[in-house]
Parts: structure tokens; C-alpha cells; sequence
């Protein structure tokens, strides 16, 4: 099986050149903050913002935070409601509790739009290699020195656009985010004229 998937990230890598990045190139599988099971498949059909953090960061993720919280009521308030999903650097570390601290650290309760994943260190990386996405880990302080990027996935799981979460100004990440289409009128929910 590794040697499967160092195949395919060779090969994916080996293509990169000008080639779209696809999250579901390779499965991966994740723990929703509750601790149930999902994956990105499960996001098939659905535009969203990827971004990766850990929560006892004190560098750059409260910074991408606060950015992706400016990016969620910018879209909200253009018509362009888009998920926001937040993979966990530190698997380890970061907990359902510890993920209920941050959400209420930063205001996110209520943030439904907002989901965060965690899986095992080789579910991490495998999904950042996919992203040419580099981070790494100091064993003795456990920082975690890391891009700072935010990818825009569109429901085939392609990578559309990126930005970075720290200076990058967000106007073409937002335009690049579909405005949904307005649902047709259901037949039989209309009103007769008399």
C-alpha cells in the first residue's frame, strides 16, 4: 500500500508542471470534530475553502483564522456561501476538546458553514503532498513551521485558485467563487390566478 501511494505521489508530482491539483487524487480519511468518520469525498459536489492549522499555534493559523473568518462574511455577504474546511497539522494534539477550545476562541461556535478535520499523521501527509503543501514538525518544541496557504476547491475536488492567508489580498480568491444559481420554483408551490 505505501509503495502505492508513493507511486502515485511521484507520479503526481512528476506532472505537477501545469497539471490541477485534485484532493481526491488519493483517498484520505478524517475524524469530523465530534470524532465520527468522514473524508473529502464526502464534500464531492460542493465548492469549499481548504486551509490547514493546528490550534496550539501562536505563529501564523490565528492569523489565518481571523483571515478565513473575513473570508466567510465577504462571501456571505456577496451571495457566495462557501464551506470552510480546516485540516488539523497536529492530529495528536488536537482533540474534539481541543477543537471545541477553538472554535470558542475565535467565535466559531456557531459556524456552520466551518468544518474541521483530523486524521492520523499519514493522512496529513498525503493530503499536503497532493497541495505541494510543506510543513514540518520540530520533535523537541512541537511547532509547527507551515505554508499558509487556502486552496479553492470546486466539486470535483480540483484546486480552482490559492491564496496565501497571511498577505495576499482576497478580492480574486472571492471572485473566483461561483455565485450559486437560483433554485427553480417547485411545481404546485405557486399561486392560481383568480
Amino acid at each position: 500500500m505505501k509503495s502505492l501511494i508513493l507511486s502515485a505521489l511521484l507520479a503526481n508530482a512528476a506532472a505537477a508542471g501545469g497539471d490541477v491539483k485534485n484532493v481526491l487524487a488519493l483517498p484520505t480519511s478524517w475524524r469530523a470534530e465530534g470524532g465520527a468518520a468522514t473524508s473529502l469525498e464526502a464534500l464531492k459536489g460542493r465548492w469549499y475553502a481548504l486551509s490547514f492549522i493546528y490550534t496550539s499555534c501562536a505563529g501564523s493559523c490565528p492569523l489565518t483564522t481571523k483571515k478565513l473568518k473575513r473570508l466567510d462574511d465577504t462571501l456571505a455577504q456577496a451571495g457566495k456561501p462557501l464551506e470552510l474546511v480546516v485540516v488539523s497539522l497536529d492530529p495528536t494534539h488536537d482533540t474534539p476538546a481541543e477543537l471545541v477550545k477553538y472554535r470558542d476562541r475565535y467565535a466559531l461556535k456557531d459556524a456552520a458553514r466551518w468544518r474541521i478535520l483530523v486524521g492520523d499523521d499519514a493522512q496529513v501527509r498525503t493530503l499536503t503532498m497532493l497541495l505541494e503543501f510543506k510543513y514540518t514538525k520540530n520533535p523537541e518544541s512541537g511547532v509547527i513551521a507551515h505554508d499558509n496557504t487556502v486552496f479553492l476547491v470546486n466539486p470535483k475536488g480540483d484546486v480552482v485558485t490559492s491564496m496565501s492567508s497571511l498577505d495576499q489580498p482576497m478580492e480574486a480568491f472571492v471572485a473566483a467563487v461561483p455565485t450559486p444559481k437560483p433554485s427553480a420554483p417547485r411545481k404546485g408551490t405557486g399561486t392560481k390566478a383568480r
